[in-house]
Formats: structure tokens, C-alpha cells, sequence
């Protein structure tokens, strides 16, 4: 039996340009995450080098359990939201959570900049998780 040729995809100069830039939102922040979230954290905030670790540790757990489960979940997703795509519907709910919770992740604490490093620690874990959820859904997805 002979393999049938296809006939090839034909992607528009719209589409092209949609793929090229539809991660950068992504590749920006992971770019900030590892190279400035331990300066940040230690010379801004006044964690301590442990603190500051701990900080990127707990990102780094939470998006490997939220990979997990995102890989998992999107590929059990049956419809999208609004018929916008099952996919396209989790990429959505990543990137608005990148864009809600990635700024507080690198200011000040609202609200608390004069609590204790203790409730801050715990202000800025809770906005990491959200970002790291949120960065997960946006990867896995959108590759």
C-alpha cells in the first residue's frame, strides 16, 4: 500500500505572525522569574538569601504540579468557553492570570509594606502560585 501525500497546510501571513508572537507574554516573564526574582526578593524586599529561595522553590513546585495537571485537564476538556476552543479557552485563563498576579509578584506589597517579612513571604507566595498556574496554562497549551 502506497502512502497517500497531503496536501500541505497553508498557514496565512496573519496566522504566521499570530504564532510568532502568541508566546512572548510568556517568555518575558519566565526571562524575568529566573534572572531577577532573587535580587528582588533579597535586596528590595529584605528577605533573606533562604527566604528568597524558598520564594523560588514554591514557584518552581507550583508549576510543575500545575503542568501536571493542566497537561491533564486540557486534554480532557471537551468544549471551550463560549465556543472559543477548549484550548484556546485554557491559554485565555493563563494569560489572565499572568497579567493579574506577575506585577504584584515584582512590587512592593500592597497594602503591607509595613507588615512582617512573614505575612509578606506569605502575600507573595500566594501571587506566585497564581502566576505559575497561570504560565503553565499559557505553555502548555499554546505549544
Amino acid at each position: 500500500m502506497q502512502p497517500v501525500p497531503s496536501q500541505p497546510d497553508v498557514v496565512s501571513l496573519k496566522g504566521k505572525f499570530a504564532y510568532s508572537v502568541g508566546h512572548v507574554l510568556n517568555d518575558l516573564c519566565a526571562s524575568m522569574w529566573f534572572s531577577y526574582l532573587l535580587v528582588f526578593y533579597h535586596r528590595i524586599v529584605n528577605f533573606t538569601n533562604a527566604q528568597a529561595g524558598y520564594l523560588l522553590l514554591i514557584g518552581q513546585v507550583a508549576d510543575a504540579i500545575a503542568t501536571t495537571f493542566v497537561g491533564f485537564e486540557s486534554d480532557r476538556t471537551r468544549t471551550g468557553l463560549f465556543r472559543y476552543g477548549r484550548r484556546k479557552t485554557w491559554h485565555l485563563v493563563g494569560v489572565i492570570c499572568v497579567l493579574g498576579s506577575f506585577a504584584f509578584c515584582f512590587n512592593e506589597c500592597v497594602g503591607c509594606k509595613n507588615s512582617s517579612l512573614t505575612a509578606q513571604f506569605f502575600y507573595y507566595t500566594m501571587f506566585i502560585i497564581i502566576f505559575q498556574f497561570g504560565w503553565s496554562c499559557s505553555q502548555i497549551t499554546h505549544l
